[in-house]
């Protein structure tokens, strides 16, 4: 799945360039996004009482993003066991990669880690792809 978005200036430090705090951001509203297009979107799984919590985040910064520049955010669901999930992500500008990331995520529900739940699994199961990065 590919999510796009325009970079807003307060994402920008001093230098005009995104601050490296927000690629995490790009992350998450391409979770989100990716969550949603599956039909699971965070306030459905909210509702059931389930939290998907960030354990892991890695990214490396290739290349700057400037303000108002359109990001596409590749986001690829590479790895899932009984707990926990994992996201691999391309940040790219106008065909050339700027970022690449990971994050590893499980559920939570009542403050304890549990087992993804069954609907979710079999919907993600359908989103895996091996794309290593």
């Amino acid at each position: 799945m590919i999510y796009k978005r325009r970079i807003h200036f307060y994402e920008t430090d001093a230098q005009g360039i995104v601050h490296h705090s927000n690629y995490f951001r790009l992350f998450e509203e391409a979770r989100g996004e990716f969550l949603r297009s599956i039909g699971m979107p965070y306030s459905k799984l909210r509702e059931e009482g389930y939290e998907v919590v960030l354990l892991e985040a890695y990214c490396q910064f290739r290349e700057p993003i400037l303000y108002d520049q359109e990001v596409n955010v590749e986001i690829n669901l590479t790895e899932m066991d009984r707990y926990f999930f994992y996201f691999n992500y391309h940040v790219w500008v106008e065909g050339k990669i700027k970022a690449i990331g990971k994050t590893k995520h499980c559920f939570i529900k009542r403050a304890k880690i549990v087992s993804i739940p069954q609907k979710l699994r079999d919907l993600l199961a359908d989103s895996i792809s091996k794309i290593p990065l």
